[in-house]
């Protein structure tokens, strides 16, 4: 059986900004993704920041708050995926900002907290 989550851009083909902002929108409205699309976004959307967006190979603190503007609701990652794509977005890049690393300790202190 297919699986259209394994259709991630190759090396030659990258999202646009239309499209990470579409696969976040989508993503904010599933409260119970599956894990194939936990993977999926956070691999194809770390990749597209990290990667493919200037500056290349870091998150600068631009990129860092375009991020949380899109995960965040009331102070909390929207969902399973947003937390896996916050973590790898913050192991990818060679640079990342106090903001995104504040901001990934405290939802991961949350969720430590919320599951005591």
């Amino acid at each position: 059986m297919h699986n259209p989550f394994n259709a991630r851009p190759g090396p030659t083909q990258t999202l646009s900004h239309d499209d990470a902002e579409a696969l976040l929108a989508i993503n904010a409205h599933l409260r119970k993704p599956s894990p194939e699309w936990v993977d999926f976004i956070g691999e194809t959307l770390s990749t597209w920041l990290v990667e493919h967006r200037a500056p290349q190979g870091e998150v600068d603190d631009g990129k860092a708050r375009w991020l949380i503007d899109r995960i965040d609701e009331g102070g909390q990652v929207n969902s399973p995926a947003a937390l896996a794509l916050l973590r790898r977005v913050c192991v990818k890049a060679r640079g990342v900002p106090a903001l995104l690393l504040h901001y990934l300790r405290a939802q991961e202190t949350r969720l430590r907290l919320a599951s005591a």
